[in-house]
């Protein structure tokens, strides 16, 4: 059975933007979506931000491109008002992730794969939330 993943939206910009030193991990996070190992998620307000960045590095053709490949590999989650307010009464200074937290933990995602510092001190017993590095390294060390 795959692994459920919430994608944030700096793992999507890292990876086509090539702005993480540790791209390798990256490149095969991505590869296990494309062996249906990891069945991925994320939702129109990720892709919203992901169009603004992307369009600004590289244009819109290769953006329109870049959305294409990742509908193709990865289903969206709906939000709805429940999941702001369960954000709003939450301790979380970020309400953007902290949204996305209650999305990923409603729609009962294995875990949430990020490289935004403070998303991954959401993690928790609940739901994971993993670097794509941290993230690896489990998957691997699970085929053991």
């Amino acid at each position: 059975m795959a692994i459920r993943a919430f994608f944030d939206v700096n793992v999507f910009l890292d990876f086509f933007l090539q702005r993480n030193p540790e791209n390798s991990k990256l490149n095969e996070v991505f590869t296990l979506i494309d062996k249906k190992e990891i069945e991925g998620f994320t939702t129109i307000s990720i892709l919203l931000t992901c169009i603004y960045y992307l369009n600004q590095a590289k244009g819109q053709e290769i953006t329109k491109k870049i959305l294409e490949m990742i509908l193709d590999n990865f289903e969206l989650l709906e939000g709805d008002r429940m999941h702001i307010i369960q954000a709003i009464q939450s301790n979380q200074k970020d309400l953007e992730d902290a949204i996305h937290y209650f999305i990923a933990l409603d729609k009962q995602m294995d875990c949430i794969i990020t490289s935004d510092k403070y998303l991954l001190k959401l993690d928790s017993p609940t739901l994971q939330i993993l670097s794509p590095e941290i993230f690896i390294s489990r998957y691997t060390a699970s085929l053991d």
